[in-house]
């Protein structure tokens, strides 16, 4: 890598960790454990100027910087790797291909995946995880946890939710529509930041 791109890459990355370690916050109708955070941002604008794999490195870093500092035992870190790495990659990728309205494309893939990877990480990683070391097996805390914000988001309408049934409306109560929205606000911040980076695209020229 040229001393260029590592000083571009090392600016994102310090960017991107700082959003991902101090700007965080809950939003009320979800569970308590599922935080906002906007440190994707850099890391999709580091997708488009650099490509898919100086993105990944953004994301790498930012989960390295915050490990020694973790709450859930690299759990939520490794899923967030996850996360961030199936969202910029497919992003990057698009970008970097000579398709017509390859941003647009770019952008909406960005949603697309996160959702996917969430739902992958959050079945299989996240709720395992809290159910096994949090919760010491019993299923039942986390569903007290979730009730009251499943009622929330159903407005009253779902009220028998079991250890059956808890998986499946945790993702479609919580899950898709977190993801959602948190994708939804990152692209829309993105999206005039990348209008006004665009013109420095090809003059970076970063080989």
């Amino acid at each position: 890598m040229s001393i260029k791109r590592l000083v571009m890459v090392a600016a994102f990355s310090a960017l991107t960790a700082i959003l991902y370690i101090f700007v965080k916050f809950p939003l009320p109708i979800f569970p308590s454990f599922l935080d906002v955070n906007i440190s994707m941002i850099p890391v999709i604008i580091c997708s488009f100027m650099l490509g898919p794999i100086d993105a990944s490195i953004c994301v790498l870093i930012r989960c390295l910087i915050k490990s020694p500092m973790t709450s859930t035992m690299y759990v939520g870190e490794l899923a967030d790797l996850i996360m961030g790495l199936g969202t910029c990659l497919p992003c990057g990728i698009i970008y970097k291909t000579n398709l017509k309205h390859k941003a647009l494309l770019a952008f909406l893939a960005v949603p697309i995946m996160w959702v996917l990877s969430g739902i992958l990480t959050n079945v299989f990683i996240n709720i395992p995880f809290y159910i096994k070391f949090r919760f010491d097996g019993d299923m039942t805390q986390l569903l007290g946890m979730c009730s009251d914000a499943f009622k929330l988001i159903s407005f009253g309408k779902i009220n028998n939710i079991t250890l059956d049934n808890f998986m499946m409306y945790y993702v479609l109560l919580a899950v898709i529509p977190f993801n959602l929205l948190l994708s939804l606000i990152v692209v829309i911040v993105t999206l005039p930041v990348h209008k006004r980076l665009r013109l420095l695209y090809d003059r970076v020229k970063i080989k």
